[in-house]
């Protein structure tokens, strides 16, 4: 029994052991299994109303910071930690979406637009962003989505029409030409008017090396509650710029290439050969006199009939490849680009050629630190054709004057005028400009409110223009050749530290504040050679030419500004908002005495729509908002260093040797009086705005009125000769600028398969008014008049009233009115009497306008006596018409049919005269 005991037991033990093993087995495979059951793979497909793909969405698993992006075929691969995770896909301009995973392995989500702008987030700058909602000032903005579907090929092109109040101009089709950018006006004369950009918190005074295709967004800052934390040169607005950055996910690699083609719209009427010849027969005793026209009728070089337009005008071609490379991991983002631009213009031999680059790397170090680091490097050339000796020579060259001599070679003056082809085809000049900026942020999250942010940018600009005119298109092919070299060398460095507080309390409280100090320098060193007599004409640098050189001239200058500010915006229940802003900016370009200038802003916000009594029209209207800001800003744009007299140095050149002494180099004064009274000129912005949001967002309506007043504007002031100086700075007047905008955005069809959108605005201004001028101010400058009560952009002209038919066409009464030759002989040199203009014989004193001393004849232009006496001179010009739009509108109408949408848009900027 013992034995069988023992055995049993010995049996039972192996099967508990057996059992346990199992048992242990099992509980391993279940938290085995159980493990892997908290690692559940999905996969997706995000897409829009349309069925297309949505690249770069965020999905996050909600609650944490863990998330990817779309590819671009809009999939995701996320690993979630259990069947309750819940999924957070957003994407901008969308509406934000929660799934819940459970038991689900695939999901794919539909992204619906945002019916409202109201939760658009909107960059402010120094940090600081709000949602549009909560807008006290004046922004205009143009998403990534705007500017993919426009294409733009520069950054006016990409505003071009898109933002009321803002004049964005191509100019002349030159394809070297960055364009013309100008907010509500101009707010300056000589000291720019041209805005401030800040490309990504780095401030610049231009962004011709950015690519519109890195463009994530872009904010216009109209008014002074938006644009008075930027202080020194936000006087004429501000544009925010922000690149695009990495997303979460796999590297996503894109191509995009276009062509653009251009012509000529249209041709003015010039003379033709024809019209020549007779009116050179008229003009050698009339018609059928059998008069020579031309010394040799059967010469090929005086019998052609060219067409110098369609000679100097071709088919435009621009082609464009982009390629961008993006992507990241948790903690870090990456986002490069390179964009080549081939541009040949519509005129011969006129041309632009770019490459661009750019990459932004976001590097969460801890949840607290992040550093970023953008750098971009860009290289522009081509050559530029002289307008004066090609595009207006079209209208002055006789048409029937060949284009090639007779051994084969290109024709340069004849009859003192230049052949506009050949000076387009063999005259060069080759501007060139490399520009390296790195820009790198430093950000620390002390509290979930408060952020420190530290930058440092600096910025390389390397320029060289080097210019060439052959000696067989000079006057007579008598030479000499002739050249230039200059060379631009701009460094640039600027420091912000910051700290940003956004905070909001029982609920109904929000306040958000920046602080922060600045520090900027600038410095530029020049250097140009004027050469002649170059020994082989392919061989074009300095030492191929004579020595020493016709000038030689080196210039160096500086300047720094120094700043503090802040800025405080505070809401109650998004009902009520006020916000106020202070800035204090120091100049080196003032003397000590008015070095230092503060300047601010304040402004107020009421959305009616929430107030109880607006309740009846919740069912049309969605959000009402009214808005108000004023403040001062200042500009310091003049020359450096205007408030003194400085000294020059001479160099002894092989035409003058001014600067010098006894063949010595000398230091002499300047030609340039110091004024060490000039001070700032500031600006005082007054906006009124309101925003209607109806119909689910349907329709959205932005009227807004604004009062823009410059005092003390920057000026250089001609000075009398008997002085010995040429000019000095002023502070020149006062200007104003008002005007209306209306902006409408609407949506009228918003279907799953069909969308139309019209987005339109309309200004009117009234702009450079002058209220004040200073008496020491020169009045006429140029083709211009400045006068009290005038607008800046007066053209101050004669007035031409016609041609004079004969030479006895030429003939007024004492008052003034022309009168009419009765009994005009063939020749057109006498008359058998007048008659007045209202059809009476005249038998008083003929009287002849005169000009330069001659009496005009028959042929000579008729200009307005406006002084009435007889001679045609600078006392007979007057204001007529001026330069600057009253009217500027724009209109995009935007339908997307399943696919892909198509782009329509205009914009029209008339001259008024």
């Amino acid at each position: 029994m013992e034995r069988i005991y023992t055995k049993s037991y010995l049996n039972s033990c192996k099967l508990l052991s057996k059992l346990s093993m199992a048992l242990c087995l099992t509980l391993l495979l279940s938290a085995s299994a159980f493990a892997q059951g908290t690692l559940i793979k999905i996969t997706g497909t995000v897409k829009d109303s349309k069925g297309e793909p949505l690249v770069g969405v965020s999905v996050k698993l909600k609650d944490t910071k863990t998330g990817i992006s779309t590819d671009v075929d809009g999939k995701f691969s996320i690993t979630v930690p259990d069947t309750k995770t819940i999924l957070v896909v957003s994407y901008i301009g969308f509406q934000p979406k929660e799934v819940s995973v459970g038991t689900q392995k695939v999901i794919n989500v539909v992204l619906t637009e945002n019916e409202s702008s109201l939760n658009e987030v909107v960059v402010t700058g120094y940090g600081q962003s709000v949602k549009k909602s909560d807008l006290v000032g004046s922004i205009g903005s143009v998403s990534a989505k705007q500017i993919r579907e426009r294409q733009p090929t520069s950054l006016a092109d990409a505003l071009e029409g898109q933002i009321a109040g803002v004049q964005a101009v191509t100019d002349g089709g030159d394809p070297l030409s960055p364009g013309t950018i100008q907010i509500r006006g101009m707010s300056s004369l000589n000291s720019g008017n041209g805005p401030l950009y800040v490309i990504d918190g780095v401030i610049s005074d231009d962004a011709q090396f950015i690519n519109p295709q890195d463009i994530a967004s872009i904010e216009v800052l109209k008014d002074a509650a938006s644009s008075a934390i930027y202080g020194v040169r936000g006087a004429n607005g501000v544009i925010l710029i922000t690149t695009k950055g990495g997303q979460e996910g796999k590297a996503r690699v894109n191509a995009n290439y276009y062509h653009l083609f251009g012509k000529l719209a249209h041709k003015l009427q010039t003379t033709s050969a024809r019209d020549l010849t007779y009116y050179r027969r008229v003009e050698n005793g009339g018609a059928g006199t059998g008069a020579a026209v031309n010394p040799d009728s059967v010469s090929t070089f005086d019998n052609k009939d060219n067409d110098y337009q369609d000679l100097l005008y071709r088919t435009g071609n621009k082609d464009n490849v982009n390629l961008t490379l993006g992507g990241g991991q948790k903690g870090l983002l990456y986002y490069a680009s390179l964009n080549y631009t081939n541009d040949q213009s519509i005129i011969i031999n006129s041309y632009a050629r770019s490459f661009t680059t750019l990459l932004n790397v976001d590097y969460q170090a801890t949840d607290q630190l992040k550093v970023t680091n953008h750098v971009s490097i860009s290289y522009i050339t081509g050559n530029a054709v002289d307008v004066g000796s090609t595009a207006s020579t079209v209208f002055q060259r006789n048409p029937w004057v060949s284009l090639y001599r007779p051994d084969g070679s290109m024709a340069g003056y004849v009859e003192s005028k230049k052949n506009p082809v050949a000076y387009a085809l063999l005259s060069t000049n080759v501007p060139t400009t490399y520009t390296v900026e790195d820009n790198m942020s430093v950000n620390y999250q002390f509290t979930k409110d408060l952020r420190l942010t530290g930058t440092a940018d600096a910025r390389l600009d390397d320029f060289n223009r080097q210019t060439f005119v052959p000696l067989s298109i000079t006057s007579g092919a008598l030479g000499p050749n002739n050249g230039t070299s200059n060379f631009d060398n701009k460094f640039y460095y600027d420091l912000q530290a910051f700290f940003n507080y956004n905070h909001t309390f029982n609920k109904d409280h929000n306040i958000s504040a920046v602080l922060g100090y600045s520090r900027d320098h600038h410095r530029d060193d020049g250097y140009g050679l004027s050469l002649q007599n170059y020994l082989s004409e392919a061989i074009r640098i300095s030492s191929d030419a004579d020595f020493p050189p016709l000038s030689a001239t080196t210039t160096t200058t500086y300047s720094a500004t120094e700043s503090v500010f802040a800025r405080v915006q505070y809401g109650y229940k998004d009902k009520y908002i006020i916000n106020g802003t202070i800035r204090r900016d120091g100049s080196s370009r003032f003397g000590p005495d008015n070095k230092w200038g503060n300047f601010g802003a304040g402004g107020a916000a009421w959305r009616f729509s929430q107030e109880d009594f607006m309740a009846w029209s919740k069912k049309v209207l969605d959000d009402g908002k009214l808005r108000y800001s004023i403040g001062v800003l200042g500009n310091d744009k003049l020359a450096d260093f205007g408030y003194s007299t400085l000294l020059n140095f001479g160099l002894i050149t092989g035409v003058t040797n001014s600067g010098a002494y006894f063949g010595n180099n000398a230091a002499y004064v300047s030609q340039n009086l110091g004024n060490p009274t000039i001070h700032w000129e500031q600006t005082v912005i007054q906006n009124f705005g309101m925003d209607l949001t109806m119909f689910g967002g349907r329709l959205v309506i932005t009227p807004e009125y604004y009062i823009k007043k410059t005092n003390g504007l920057l000026s250089s002031q001609i000075l009398p000769e008997e002085t010995g100086l040429k000019s000095g700075a002023i502070n020149l007047g006062n200007i104003t600028n008002r005007g209306f905008e209306i902006t409408v955005n609407a949506t009228p069809i918003a279907s799953k398969n069909f969308s139309w959108n019209i987005n339109g605005n309309v200004t009117f201004q009234n702009a450079g008014l002058i209220t004040y001028l200073n008496p020491t101010a020169t009045a006429i400058q140029g083709s211009y008049l400045l006068k009290q009560g005038g607008h800046i952009g007066d053209f101050y002209l004669l007035k031409n009233l016609g041609v004079y038919r004969w030479d006895v066409s030429n003939a007024y009464d004492a008052q003034g009115n022309r009168l009419t030759p009765v009994g005009v002989n063939a020749a057109g040199t006498t008359a058998t009497g007048y008659t007045e203009p209202n059809g009476t014989p005249y038998t008083g004193t003929i009287r002849q306008m005169t000009r330069n001393g001659k009496i005009l004849n028959g042929g000579s232009t008729i200009w307005q006596d406006t002084n009435n006496d007889g001679v045609i001179d600078e006392n007979d010009r007057q204001v007529l018409g001026n330069a600057v739009p009253k009217v500027l509108f724009g209109f995009t109408n935007c339908t997307g049919l399943l696919l892909k949408p198509t782009n329509t848009g205009i914009q029209a900027q008339p001259l008024t005269v």
